[in-house]
């Protein structure tokens, strides 16, 4: 497939992308950018930049003057981004970070850029890596032509505004990326340090009409005054479960959006889309699924086969059958009409034999009034294997321990008794990953599958 810069450069240039501190980046630079000869054409790129307006250039700076590039994200741990860089054999690292002793180059972007230089050629291979909580994060290859299969050119009669409140390393940042520089419009580059209240503010100011973020990220939002001066025509979830609940919530609060939950993932790529404002995704699906992806359910789990050819074949920890389809790790179960994600088989905990899903459980007690985000989780137990632990950040203004007796009635009436919380326990609140995801720990101790 043809490079980036050359697919921006064939655009009409009437875009641009701008920083949190306002800071714009022409697109018509971009198709005019080229390497310098330190850089060569055979080379494994790791690419690691803070400054998100460097990486942008980077990336598409490398993309076809290189043999491949590997997108690391800036918060990993120095060690951690020294194993991916041996995992993937890279010859050198374009990173604007200090903190990096490395046995290779570093050489900041600027280093790396020139405004002439050897043409791109076709677009190099590129590869990302999955957002694991556990361990080293798993690299998988990708192409560009899979990534930019769902970008949709806009009328620039209705030109969107993006946000950006994902590391653009990731699947879902990268897609975001891609589908702005692209498609059309203006991307917003938010500062994902900032506290959520000032990242909203920034982006209603800027007048932010397409925002993409996790299910976690959207409770946030909408717990932060002022999220409805978003002029949001489109509200998208990605990357976790998306209930009933924050569906409805959503809905309410944006009734001129769009609302769409993607399913997607960094082995499988980009999946489908469901627009119908409902949890799950239609049992229709598994005949037919929009864009050409085909789906099917074995053993309780969700194998998808995206249109575009899979490279991801033969690669360690990323389970292909011989029809091309890729195990996601995503539990199903079909109720009726409609199939409903159940978790991670990761994440599934095992309490004297019966099943716990903590999405499940979780779902129960965000129900509850009062409760802002909840994570579930397992403590080991000599006797039973593990215990179910509930983290509770309450909303504002809630009662603790009148939120406590409401939690435990629901789940008392709503989930099997070895799925009721042993603890709960009140945070101020969660961390996440630079997905944007809760950060959860596989449950080994607890009898779980594979990260």
């Amino acid at each position: 497939m043809t490079a980036l810069s050359a697919l921006i450069a064939a655009r009409p240039a009437l875009d641009r992308v701008r920083a949190a501190d306002g800071t714009p980046l022409d697109l018509r630079s971009l198709g005019r950018l080229a390497l310098t000869d330190r850089v060569p054409p055979e080379a494994r790129v790791l690419l690691c930049v803070q400054d998100p307006l460097a990486f942008i250039r980077a990336l598409v700076g490398l993309d076809g003057r290189v043999d491949t590039i590997l997108l690391v994200s800036d918060s990993a741990a120095p060690e951690v981004v020294a194993a991916l860089a041996a995992n993937a054999s890279a010859d050198l690292v374009v990173s604007d970070r200090s903190d990096l002793d490395l046995p290779l180059p570093v050489l900041t972007p600027a280093a790396v850029l020139a405004e002439t230089g050897r043409a791109a050629g076709d677009s190099s291979r590129w590869l990302l890596t999955s957002s694991g909580t556990t361990g080293i994060p798993k690299i998988v290859p990708h192409s560009l032509a899979a990534l930019t299969r769902t970008v949709r050119v806009f009328d620039p009669e209705r030109r969107p505004v993006w946000g950006l409140m994902f590391d653009p390393t990731r699947f879902s940042g990268i897609n975001l990326v891609l589908q702005a520089l692209l498609g059309g419009g203006e991307l917003l580059l938010v500062d994902r340090g900032a506290p959520m209240a000032d990242q909203v503010a920034s982006l209603a100011a800027s007048g932010c009409t397409h925002l993409s973020a996790t299910p976690t990220q959207w409770r946030r939002i909408l717990m932060v005054q002022g999220h409805a001066r978003l002029p949001l025509r489109q509200v998208t979830l990605v990357g976790e479960i998306a209930d009933a609940a924050v569906l409805a919530r959503l809905r309410a609060v944006y009734p001129a959006a769009r609302l769409t939950h993607i399913y997607g993932s960094t082995e499988a790529g980009t999946g489908f889309s469901v627009t119908d404002g409902q949890a799950g995704f239609p049992a229709a699906f598994l005949t037919e699924a929009p864009g050409g992806v085909r789906l099917r359910i074995a053993e309780g789990i969700l194998w998808c086969r995206p249109p575009a050819s899979s490279l991801t074949r033969g690669m360690p920890d990323i389970e292909v059958d011989d029809e091309g389809f890729v195990r996601t790790g995503d539990l199903v179960r079909q109720e009726g009409d409609r199939v409903m994600f159940l978790g991670r088989e990761n994440g599934l905990i095992n309490i004297a034999g019966t099943k716990v899903y903590p999405e499940t459980v979780e779902a129960v007690i965000r129900a509850v009034p009062g409760v802002a985000i909840v994570k579930v989780s397992a403590k080991p137990s000599p006797l039973t294997g593990a215990l179910v632990v509930a983290d509770i950040k309450p909303a504002e203004g809630a009662d603790p321990e009148m939120l406590r007796r409401d939690v435990q009635a629901a789940c008392r009436a709503s989930l099997p008794r070895e799925a009721v919380p042993a603890m709960l326990r009140f945070v101020e609140d969660f961390a996440t990953n630079s997905a944007g995801k809760l950060v959860r720990a596989a449950q080994r101790a607890a009898g779980g599958g594979r990260d």
